[in-house]
């Protein structure tokens, strides 16, 4: 798995900021869930990220936690680097 992009957007008319991370060459949708919730949280309840994508492109997109892109770039990272030895 590798980091594609990250974004982040101020929703109109909110404080809140949506991020976007687009991951390509994924093998597995499942591992890929699983290292996700275990970086970020349960959703629904640690936060409300949205897995979105099929193939081997996928984009996880959430508002909380609230992390610059910088800190996205280090988490995400650092989880996919487990999906190596998963």
């Amino acid at each position: 798995m590798q980091i594609k992009s990250i974004e982040q957007e101020l929703i109109e008319g909110t404080e809140m900021i949506l991020t976007r991370v687009t991951l390509n060459q994924v093998n597995s949708s499942c591992i890929l869930s699983r290292l996700i919730i275990d970086t970020l949280g349960k959703p629904g309840i640690d936060n409300d990220l949205q897995l979105l994508g099929s193939g081997s492109q996928w984009e996880v997109v959430w508002t909380e936690p609230k992390l610059t892109i910088e800190q996205t770039r280090e988490i995400i990272s650092k989880a996919i680097s487990f999906a190596g030895t998963a």
